[in-house]
């Protein structure tokens, strides 16, 4: 993030000058009056409901002077969002913190289409939530709006199960919404189209720890998973749910699959392709964390494989491994592309146009999109690359393809971006979805989990 954490404890002590001069009011009577006004406003103006997204926002925005409110990071100089430091307080209980470093705009990473009903659908990592577009949603380049795009629904709530989501899926056939929590619930959650705000999952399925990738296969009616550390792809019965087994799985050492991420099941050559980072660990160093989990490993023991004590992890080479649509067990990919040449750097969401036979690679090491033969192997070069400042890609996590246009969802800005299909270059996108209005610099969270100070630079360092 380009602030600096100078630039924010500057703000926040100005605004603490401004609190000591009478110049805030306690936030519970701001908060408050903000409740009453929205609550007033909809019952005289007959208006569509602001959504769950909306009010966080709002709210955000409302306390921003006021005492003990949420301090956002700022450039240095921005005079404007400075907010105030409350005092401390002894008396305990439910206080508000010092303050707070928050992006209250969605960050998109997952990314699915329904060419059917003309749909797209993005998971949101920062606010927790799915958010449903329509297909052609978003402003040309050429336009002068930097206006967010309003979302035709979204799903999002302690109830609804949605947490640290990563791969998205739909089906149009059943009508039905997918995700996967990748590193805290551990689990894949359904909703039925039609679903939104705070709603509970039509049905949940229990999955393995670190689960980041959904591939839908309709004419098979099941869902392939990536699984991170344990390096492999599971394959669940589309109706599965709680602690329903996986159909098969694909694991082992002659996979090659090393820290995998995005994945697509192509029907029509019935194959399946993964994206991996290359971070392998081997199983002697997988840590048990869900009942799914346990359960493997119980299994992995009862087979009287003998345990290697001086088992290392490694690094490879970032790659993708296209498997055979059938493939279970410990088996050898039909081909991998990996190598300089290919420029695969952490590849995050992967697709395949199956009627043109390219493979689309969201490249999130260097914010670019890579497109390759489908049937390419070893170390060659993409046959194009959408990579430059005109672009728009920063930070790709999805990718999707459909009616000659491929869609890429971007982290490290808050937008998505639509390409034509045959697109190469530094070329400007077709349409530009925008999740917050332009302008708008996401906070560089994907999951935080640990906080450090560095005394010597004054600077606070949040690893994801």
């Amino acid at each position: 993030m380009r602030s600096s954490p100078r630039g924010l404890v500057r703000g926040c002590l100005n605004g603490e000058h401004n609190r000591k001069n009478g110049a805030l009011r306690p936030v519970q009577r701001r908060i408050l009056t903000l409740l009453i006004v929205i609550a007033g406003v909809s019952l005289v103006t007959p208006a569509p409901r602001p959504s769950v997204e909306d009010m966080f926002v709002a709210t955000t925005e409302a306390a921003g002077d006021t005492e003990g409110a949420i301090c956002l990071m700022m450039p240095e100089g921005d005079h404007e969002r400075q907010i105030a430091i409350p005092k401390s307080s002894n008396e305990g209980g439910d206080i508000p913190p010092v303050r707070m470093v928050v992006d209250p705009y969605p960050s998109f990473n997952g990314v699915a289409l329904d060419p059917t009903n003309d749909l797209v659908m993005l998971s949101d990592t920062n606010r927790k939530s799915l958010l449903v577009y329509d297909r052609t949603a978003g402003s040309p380049t050429t336009s002068s709006s930097g206006a967010a795009a309003v979302p035709r629904r979204q799903i999002m709530g302690p109830e609804t199960g949605v947490g640290f989501i990563a791969g998205v899926a739909m089906d149009p056939g059943h009508r039905e919404l997918f995700t996967v929590n990748n590193d805290v619930e551990d689990r894949l959650v359904v909703f039925d189209y039609d679903d939104r705000g705070n709603v509970k999952p039509k049905r949940l399925l229990y999955v393995p720890h670190q689960s980041w990738g959904i591939a839908f296969a309709p004419k098979r009616d099941v869902l392939a998973l990536s699984v991170q550390t344990p390096n492999m792809f599971v394959v669940f019965r589309r109706e599965a749910q709680k602690f329903d087994a996986p159909v098969r799985s694909v694991r082992g050492s002659k996979t090659q699959m090393a820290d995998p991420h995005g994945i697509y099941f192509d029907e029509t050559h019935n194959e399946v392709v993964v994206a991996n980072h290359g971070n392998f660990r081997p199983r002697e160093l997988i840590t048990s964390y869900t009942a799914y989990d346990a359960r493997e490993s119980r299994q992995e023991r009862a087979s009287g494989d003998r345990v290697d004590e001086n088992a290392r992890g490694r690094f490879l080479p970032s790659s993708i491994t296209v498997f055979d649509g059938d493939a279970s067990g410990d088996v050898v990919p039909k081909r991998v592309i990996q190598g300089p040449l290919s420029q695969i750097d952490w590849p995050m969401g992967v697709a395949v146009d199956e009627a043109n036979d390219e493979i689309i690679v969201a490249n999130n090491g260097d914010h670019s999109v890579l497109v390759f033969p489908r049937t390419a192997t070893g170390d060659g070069a993409p046959k194009r690359v959408l990579r430059g400042p005109l672009t728009g890609i920063k930070g790709p996590m999805g990718v999707a393809m459909t009616k000659d246009e491929i869609w890429v969802a971007n982290f490290g800005d808050h937008s998505a971006v639509v390409f034509p299909r045959l697109a190469a270059g530094n070329v400007r996108p077709r349409r530009v979805l925008r999740n917050a209005p332009a302008g708008k610099e996401t906070s560089g969270f994907g999951n935080p989990y640990a906080v450090a100070y560095d005394t010597k630079r004054q600077e606070i360092l949040v690893p994801n």
